[in-house]
């Protein structure tokens, strides 16, 4: 992922350059093993399950460290600080406005420092437990059961700064030098489809600072600041997938390494690594023809499965409540089809097209799996509009990595033609960025999962959060999974975000 040629006078400092990615690592394996050490029900099963996860990453690092790639720390305090940045203005600590799945956010935090682990609800007249993606949640919640909510709320963003600086970092360093490399992070930063277009095609309102990805319903890909701004859980999935994956095409890192981040981020996404599995599948398979799977790569692979094991168990936990299926294929739905591919794809496609790309069949078969890939998650649906956003994140991270690394190179009306295609989309997240400073920040809430699913927007079902405990009776998960020693239940209190701007004139009493 990283590359030596870096001009003399940024003074990188040598050896060090993996260590953005290692610390990425460490983040993303952590709430795992948080999970493994305080949600199962015996004692040996979980310090097993630890040691196997733990040795798995140490063989990744081992394989990551064959390369010792120079840091640059210029760039890596760039890339922090756009982290930082873009982590505040969505709404982390609440120092500016949060967006509504913040809402939804902020209680699953608050339940996780509140209450024991695991987290129980009695919730439509059933016993259940709180089960979601915890890999966003479970460091900055062991720390807020020592210093508080708000001091959780301040670890989350800690957590969240440097890792999505590594990730910028590791990103950035693609490019042959610091310049380009800013360039790239610009690029990747500002990407997103012509929702502008598309909203005025459908007549929707272009009022500066409005969500703008909505044009088409259910059917999204959002830009990469909606993702950090609304789901920073599922970004952080897919993008350390694909900064391994980089590492992988660079010759740093095995696709047994691969596959054990791949096994890591699950729990931070699993619709994320859904989109994220024909990549990883590619990898295993180029490795396995050119003979570079290793004792010791297959050993960390095995280690890994066997760790997370419980991970899975977890999450498929009473999941098929969850509504899922294909979509309905019907006229209406292929108009939107149409639309979503001719103005979220065809237009970088288009950029990759004009830089006339070399005969070099990995390129073109990785651009071909990614359109591939965009082509095929539209047309499958779970829980909502979720699939569909969720799966994409991999492949158009790994489309907003090559146009911005070609575009550069591009010169005369091809480069006018690629600056315009993406100044397009660039209005997405200009829009998210207005919002979040137009509108007041409000306080963080001390409300449960249960009063924050009654407080509008969200009125839905918890299916996404929950699973109900008799439900587990007679899988393997009932004998592996700890229980919730107590069960919160919903009682009268007040709303939830009484300063939010939506709820201030219908402040009240939730039931």
């Amino acid at each position: 992922m990283t590359h030596d040629a870096v001009r003399p006078n940024d003074t990188p400092h040598r050896g060090l350059g993996s260590l953005p990615f290692a610390v990425v690592l460490g983040l993303a394996a952590a709430p795992n093993l948080l999970f493994l050490g305080t949600h199962l029900a015996s004692p040996p099963l979980a310090a097993g399950a630890c040691a196997c996860v733990v040795a798995a990453l140490a063989l990744v690092l081992r394989d990551l460290a064959r390369t010792r790639a120079r840091l640059d720390g210029r760039l890596l305090l760039a890339c922090l600080a756009t982290a930082l940045a873009l982590c505040l203005l969505g709404g982390q600590a609440h120092l500016f406005f949060a967006n509504d799945d913040w809402l939804i956010r902020d209680a699953v935090l608050h339940d996780l420092v509140a209450e024991p682990w695991p987290v129980g609800y009695l919730y439509a007249g059933d016993a259940t437990m709180l089960r979601a993606p915890l890999g966003l949640y479970l460091m900055p919640a062991a720390i807020g059961k020592l210093v508080g909510l708000k001091g959780a709320h301040g670890a989350l963003l800690a957590q969240d700064t440097v890792l999505f600086g590594g990730l910028f970092y590791g990103f950035a360093r693609l490019a042959p030098s610091r310049r380009r490399g800013l360039a790239l992070l610009a690029a990747f930063v500002a990407f997103s489809g012509w929702d502008v277009v598309g909203s005025m095609i459908v007549d929707d309102p272009l009022i500066p600072g409005r969500h703008l990805e909505q044009w088409l319903g259910n059917l999204q890909f959002s830009s990469h600041v909606t993702q950090v701004f609304w789901v920073p859980n599922h970004a952080a999935s897919g993008w350390i997938f694909v900064g391994a994956f980089c590492l992988w095409r660079a010759g740093t890192l095995r696709a047994t390494s691969l596959a054990v981040v791949f096994g890591l981020c699950v729990f931070w996404s699993p619709l994320s690594m859904m989109g994220a599995l024909p990549f990883l599948l590619v990898a295993l398979v180029a490795d396995l023809v050119a003979r570079r799977l290793t004792r010791a790569g297959l050993a960390a692979l095995a280690l890994a499965g066997l760790g997370l094991v419980p991970v899975a168990l977890y999450l498929g936990a009473d999941a098929a409540r969850v509504p899922h299926g294909l979509q309905d294929l019907s006229g209406v739905f292929a108009s939107r089809y149409v639309l979503l591919i001719a103005f979220e794809l065809l237009p970088f496609l288009l950029i990759l097209w004009l830089a006339r790309p070399s005969g070099d069949r990995r390129t073109r078969g990785e651009i071909g799996l990614v359109a591939g890939l965009l082509l095929v998650v539209p047309l499958y649906r779970l829980g909502g509009a979720d699939f569909v956003m969720r799966a994409s994140i991999p492949a158009l991270a790994l489309l907003a990595l090559r146009v911005g690394a070609t575009v550069p190179d591009l010169h005369g009306p091809r480069r006018i033609i690629a600056v315009a295609i993406l100044g397009f989309g660039a209005v997405t997240p200009a829009y998210e960025v207005i919002r979040a400073v137009r509108l007041p920040a409000f306080a963080v809430s001390a409300c449960s999962l249960l009063a924050a699913a009654r407080t509008p927007p969200n009125t839905g079902p918890l299916f996404h959060y929950v699973a109900r405990i008799d439900h587990l009776q007679g899988h393997l998960a009932d004998r592996v999974l700890s229980k919730p020693e107590t069960q919160i239940r919903l009682v009268p209190q007040a709303m939830c975000w009484p300063d939010h701007p939506a709820h201030q004139e219908h402040a009240g009493t939730i039931f």
